[in-house]
């Protein structure tokens, strides 16, 4: 009877979290682990839906109508049949989206979040706002790699060979400490510790302690140094170096969930300098002022940029 109720509860969460009364957070702490990380792959799943034809469409309507009906008076008078439902629109979701991998742990965070993550061997990540990390449990052994969207700093234990790929290229280690960050025609490499080895399309590069790498719009890579230990982001200030402004612009909006209209200036100027991360009028005035941007607070969220 205790296992029945516990289907039950588990059920009840995921109508609730997919109805959105019920976030991530509480949602992770009221399930195991291994439940939060499959309900992850059905979200994803959903979110994929809108690429599917129009008659699988209406079937994934149909299903997260059914779910969205179940109100907690109906489970009192049918908890079998409730179940059931709930269980069945599980198995067609999971069915449909195999492609995700039926062993596939993601790792998400949220606007001004950081994540700090222990793989299986040991290794560390963390990730920086609005950023994700997927791999294969299973495979794990055979080959350490991961899919990263976003920026995270990598400790890396020594082993066999530990691949980061991102939609801009991979970075390969065999055991060290290095940050990738990769959004969109982004891509930025610093190896603080040990060696990397980062290959893209269009290069392929070996970087030592101290050096990094870049590469901007589909522009050639370019090459310079640090003098950091470590990315200042995970001390809660993010810092840079001849960075095109519309790149700060989209980290200030994770770190911030703002929107910044920036339609009215030069979005390729450059900027060098630092923002704090846990005061936005303070962030705004040291990126925004030293580049003589105006800048309009329509509300608390939306921001507008002009000379």
């Amino acid at each position: 009877m205790e296992n029945q109720n516990t289907h039950i509860d588990k059920d009840t969460f995921l109508a609730q979290w997919l109805e959105g009364n019920l976030s991530d957070k509480e949602l992770k702490n009221r399930i195991t682990e291994a439940d939060y990380n499959f309900y992850l792959k059905l979200r994803k799943g959903l979110h994929t839906s809108d690429k599917l034809n129009a008659s699988t469409q209406h079937s994934f309507n149909k299903i997260q109508q059914k779910i969205a009906n179940k109100k907690t008076p109906i489970f009192k008078l049918y908890p079998v049949r409730w179940s059931i439902g709930i269980a069945a629109s599980i198995f067609f979701l999971f069915g449909l989206f195999s492609i995700l991998g039926n062993n596939d742990i993601i790792y998400e965070t949220n606007f001004g979040e950081t994540k700090t993550i222990t793989l299986l061997d040991d290794s560390q990540v963390i990730l920086n706002s609005k950023s994700t990390i997927v791999f294969n449990e299973n495979n794990w052994k055979k080959s350490r790699q991961l899919t990263l969207d976003g920026e995270a700093y990598f400790k890396v234990e020594k082993g066999n060979t530990f691949t980061v790929n991102t939609n801009n290229g991979s970075v390969t280690v065999l055991g060290t400490q290095f940050n990738v960050n990769s959004k969109n025609d982004f891509f930025d490499v610093v190896c603080y510790e040990g060696k990397v080895s980062v290959s893209s399309e269009s290069s392929e590069h070996i970087l030592q302690s101290t050096q990094r790498i870049r590469k901007v719009n589909g522009n050639p890579s370019e090459s310079s140094a640090t003098q950091l230990s470590k990315p200042t982001w995970i001390d809660g200030e993010s810092t840079f170096k001849s960075v095109p402004i519309r790149y700060v612009i989209t980290a200030l909006e994770n770190q911030y969930n703002i929107k910044i209209d920036s339609e009215s200036i030069d979005d390729s100027t450059v900027f060098s300098g630092s923002f704090p991360h846990d005061n936005l009028n303070i962030a705004l005035i040291t990126v925004f002022d030293a580049l003589n941007m105006k800048y309009n607070k329509n509300d608390n969220r939306n921001i507008k940029l002009r000379y």
